[in-house]
């Protein structure tokens, strides 16, 4: 079951990252391919994923303020925004392309309801704002609802998490997923937090967020390396997830010793903002890869 390579998790990680085809109604031919299994491992991941999306696309925002390479990180906002659309719309009809079948549950159908409600504004208010429009009502969605977005979207998780147990899938395994997906997450989230810090937004990147980003990060790594029987917590089932939450864990301490530098002293120089960006995208490609092998 966890017989990929690296090199083979990676190819399928940059196809599944870059190309999202617009999802529609799954036919009957593509749903019998789709195994129930794959089902509830597909979705916990692209649902998790979701999360992450929420942060990097405020993180991308934040970077295009700050002057990091805007032409770079608006691209990379317009192509997130896309992404989360394609996404939510998958996870509610179906998407062979993500391997996951149509949602029936009403929980989950209501809780994809509640996210886009605030989607609708938060997705506009993040290409504006990449646009160059940096006037206060994008900027207070930005600012607002990329967190409240976040927020209905764990939800939304945790609901499934629960629901897909009965899919031939441990609970155990399902909250490993979970837990390593919501990784991805934390590392955009410390992002955009002292991103926003240095652009004197103090109280979105105050130094206590910032600290419980990081412990919350290092807890769950620890949980994740060694296992957690109380917090129903799989420990690596095989040499190569392993080794790639090791690899992971060393990027992320590389990392978290540049944001705690740029939380305690935000006027950095541009190279260290831009040193910032491109060890947080490292970071999560690290941890992104360790996911996609817990779903092979």
């Amino acid at each position: 079951m966890y017989s990929l390579t690296r090199r083979t998790v990676a190819s399928c990680l940059i196809f599944s990252t870059i190309v999202f085809a617009d999802a529609g109604t799954i036919s009957r031919v593509e749903a019998a391919e789709i195994t129930a299994e794959t089902n509830a491992r597909n979705r916990m991941n692209y649902a998790g994923r979701q999360r992450m999306l929420t942060q990097q696309i405020a993180r991308n925002a934040c970077f295009v303020m700050a002057g990091v390479d805007p032409e770079r990180f608006a691209g990379k906002t317009e192509t997130n925004v896309r992404q989360f659309s394609s996404v939510i719309l998958g996870l509610r009809n179906g998407d062979p392309k993500l391997g996951i079948l149509p949602e029936t549950n009403q929980d989950v159908l209501a809780a994809l309801s509640d996210v886009d409600e605030l989607w609708n504004s938060l997705g506009p208010a993040a290409r504006q704002i990449s646009a160059g429009d940096f006037h206060s009502i994008p900027m207070r969605q930005l600012i607002n609802l990329n967190t409240e977005t976040l927020t209905r979207m764990h939800a939304t998780v945790k609901i499934m998490e629960g629901l897909y147990q009965d899919e031939r899938v441990s609970a155990d395994l399902l909250a490993t997923i979970s837990l390593a997906g919501r990784q991805r997450m934390l590392t955009q989230k410390v992002s955009k937090e002292v991103c926003f810090k240095t652009i004197g937004l103090k109280n979105v990147g105050a130094a206590e967020k910032v600290d419980a980003t990081i412990a919350d990060f290092d807890a769950a790594m620890a949980k994740l390396l060694a296992g957690s029987e109380e917090a129903g917590i799989l420990a690596p089932p095989n040499r190569q997830i392993k080794r790639q939450l090791t690899r992971a864990d060393k990027a992320w301490g590389d990392f978290k010793e540049l944001v705690q530098h740029v939380r305690d002293e935000p006027n950095v120089d541009h190279g260290t903002r831009v040193k910032l960006a491109n060890m947080s995208d490292q970071v999560l490609r690290e941890m992104d890869l360790a996911v996609t092998m817990y779903t092979q």
